[in-house]
Parts: structure tokens; sequence; C-alpha cells
């Protein structure tokens, strides 16, 4: 077992590699995208299960786990190589670096919570995934105003907005653990990523400040040929009931279907019904489930 603060460019590329495959054969992600980002920087303990190639030629990667700084746990063990121990050592090692971790178990798979529960680990967070279609035949509502005087929208630039951007955030998300904790940095990474395109974010403005945005990701820049997802939609909760977020979720619903992609999804928490309500009335579907345990007695 190697515990590292940096991966070096062989072992990432082992990581993906391993990624790859156990994603292939589970049909959902083990690591989620501030998991495979951790992968590029030094924000992260990185665990690693290593064993002797079966001609001792080299060695192989059957098994990983990374521990954030924010304490969540994500890991994997490669399909081939399951019910030996390697993933029990892994979550023991994680739990010894940060004692109340949180471990996601993506894709709420029996097997995973089965091995997570015997553990002793209870769940404490459930993630939706909620998916509608934009297809010719499905109707969207028609983009309500806003009634805030003085607002328009527009994509989002990125010398005019980024700070604002980050700090109509952490007020939106004052008390969401991991999104409310983007920092200009993150940010800025996020939007070096191949997938970003400045169009796919709509910001509200008024007296050109950002005071609510709606973030679309795609597998690449205009591609209409998968499913998008709402990644972020957040108002600042000086404005919260004029209806800025119907007004940028519709805006950007109608932009993706007009380009035609197929579908769309986004993630909500499990227990936030006025959410929940919200998405539903938009023609939304829960289509995934992700659950977040922690040991016993920590949540």
């Amino acid at each position: 077992m190697t515990t590292t603060a940096a991966l070096s460019p062989t072992l990432r590329a082992d990581v993906r590699e391993l990624l790859a495959t156990t994603t292939a054969h589970d049909g959902v992600s083990p690591l989620d995208e501030a998991a495979i980002l951790a992968l590029e920087g030094e924000r992260a303990h990185h665990i690693l299960r290593e064993q002797d190639a079966a001609d001792g030629t080299a060695r192989l990667l059957v098994g990983y786990t990374n521990v954030l700084a924010d304490g969540t746990v994500q890991g994997m063990v490669h399909p081939s190589h399951r019910r030996r121990g390697h993933g029990t050592e892994l979550l023991r090692e994680a739990l010894t670096l940060h004692e109340d971790a949180a471990v996601w178990a993506h894709g709420a798979l029996e097997g995973s919570l089965a091995f997570l529960r015997a553990a002793g680990l209870e769940e404490t967070r459930r993630l939706l995934t909620l998916h509608r279609g934009l297809g010719p035949g499905e109707t969207l509502p028609e983009i309500p105003r806003s009634t805030l005087e003085g607002l328009r929208l527009d994509a989002f630039d990125r010398e005019r907005d980024a700070e604002r951007w980050v700090e109509v955030n952490a007020r939106a998300f004052a008390e969401h653990p991991e999104q409310g904790a983007l920092t200009l940095e993150d940010l800025e990474q996020r939007l070096a990523q191949p997938w970003f395109d400045a169009e796919d974010m709509v910001v509200a403005l008024r007296e050109d400040e950002v005071v609510g945005f709606v973030w679309v990701k795609r597998e690449s820049p205009g591609d209409v040929t998968h499913d998008a997802e709402i990644y972020v939609v957040a108002t600042d909760p000086s404005v919260q009931g004029h209806g800025v977020a119907g007004m940028l979720l519709a805006e950007s619903l109608t932009r993706l279907q007009k380009s035609g992609v197929p579908g769309v999804e986004l993630y909500v928490e499990a227990d936030n019904a006025p959410a929940l309500r919200l998405y539903e009335n938009w023609g939304f579907t829960v289509s995934g489930r992700d659950v977040q345990l922690r040991t016993a007695g920590k949540g």
C-alpha cells in the first residue's frame, strides 16, 4: 500500500485506466469530478494498492482511493480483484487519514453499500440525479420574467464575472459542504477544462454585477449527441424570491433544446424538498442516486 500527496504521471495514467475499467464494468464512475480533478494536483491524499503481475515483470494497480481536503473519500477496486481484502485495506487507510471521513458510494450500488455498512458506516446523505428529455416532442415552459428590475442575461465573462461568481456561489451554497467551498482557484481549474464553453454559462446581471448564474456542462463545447448537465444553478440570497433562478433555468433548457441536445440531467440533495418540487414541475424525474456514509456516530 502506498499513500502519497501527489501522483507521478505514470501512476496518474494507471489510476485513469483503472477508473475507465471500473466505470465500464459498474456503469457508474466511482470518482466524482472533484476527485478526478484532484489527480492532477496536491490537494488530496492518494492511496494505491498494487501487486505484482502474474509474470512478475510489472506492478499492477488493483485499487485506488483518494481523500480530499474536505474529508470526502472515493475509491475503487479492479473488478477482477474484488473480494480479496483490497477494499478493506484501502478503507482502513482512508479512515486513518481522516477520522471523520465521508465515504461516497456512487450509484448506490448494492455491493458497495453492503461493504461499507459491514465496515460500520451508516448513511448520512443522499444525492439524487434527475433527468428530463429535450427532444422535439418535449414541451418546455415559457421563460418567465423576473420581478427584479434592471436584470439582464449574458454569457459569462471571466474578467468581469469570476470574482463575483465565487462570492455569489459561496453565499448561495453556504450550507453545502462542497459547492459552497469553491475558491477562485477551483473556478479557474474548471474554466480550464476542455469541456468549458463560456456560452454555456449564463449569468444574471444587475448593474453589471452577477446576482445569479446557470452553468451547463457538455461532453465537449457545442456537443449535441449526449445529454447535457445542469452543472450548477444559483442566485444570490439578496435576490431570491424574484424568479431569477427560474428565468435562468428556463433560458438554459430552451437553448439546449434549440441546439438539439437530447436530454439534460442535474443533481439535487434528496432532502431538499423545495428544489425537488421545482424540478418535478419542470418535468425532471429521478434517474440515479449517490449515497454518502460515515462511521456510526460521526454523522
